[in-house]
């Protein structure tokens, strides 16, 4: 099934790209990306573009099938990590107020990409992080402003241990299994974190998308 007409049509019904435009590597991330950072109501691709919004797993989740409709292979990432007061810098005195208590373990998920499939330049693979939309830049979040074949995105996250999906598994499944895993006990307490981190963005971003805000299209891939 093809994603990249359902996101195309999204997007031009929201303002966000143009009618007259086909969806490029960059501005199929630059869409995604830009997604508010908020939990639809299932981590599935479609509904990710139905419902223009998603957290890590989600936007990957949707971006590594759009990637692979453009060409380029990837590989899902799971990484380990934690929220804690020294590397959130960003978060309001709310989210500061559950770190406090102590460190919030987390799941994180982000892409490799495969820059150059079928040429001599075939082992070259790139990050790619779409978590934070760009309306967290000024709120400091590490925002991945641009997408440049070969050029690492900046992860969102300190990762502590990497996991390469392999691709007959069922990516929910996984991240599941980690977060019971690595989360634990602690579960309660990332999803009052992840909760009011998902409202405080919405809050000062704005629910919906702007054409103000519209993808850095680019040409070409």
């Amino acid at each position: 099934m093809s994603l990249l007409k359902p996101l195309r049509a999204r997007a031009v019904e929201l303002g966000l790209f143009p009618s007259n435009e086909l969806i490029s590597a960059p501005s199929a991330f630059a869409l995604v990306r830009d997604m508010p950072y908020e939990r639809a109501s299932s981590r599935a691709p479609e509904v990710t573009i139905a419902e223009w919004r998603g957290t890590c797993s989600g936007k990957h989740f949707l971006l590594r099938e759009l990637f692979a409709e453009l060409g380029f292979p990837t590989t899902l990432i799971a990484c380990t990590h934690e929220f804690t007061l020294e590397n959130a810098t960003w978060a309001p005195a709310p989210l500061r107020a559950i770190l406090a208590e102590g460190p919030i373990p987390d799941v994180h998920n982000f892409l490799r990409l495969q820059c150059y499939p079928n040429t001599e330049r075939a082992d070259e693979w790139m990050t790619v992080d779409a978590t934070w939309p760009r309306a967290g830049t000024p709120l400091g979040l590490p925002v991945n402003e641009h997408f440049e074949l070969g050029r690492d995105h900046e992860i969102a996250c300190d990762p502590i241990e990497v996991f390469h999906l392999p691709d007959g598994e069922d990516p929910q499944v996984v991240k599941e299994r980690l977060v019971e895993l690595h989360v634990g006990e602690q579960r309660a307490r990332r999803e009052r974190f992840i909760e009011a981190l998902c409202g405080w963005l919405a809050e000062v971003a704005g629910d919906s998308p702007s054409p103000d805000g519209a993808a850095d299209r680019g040409h070409g891939t």
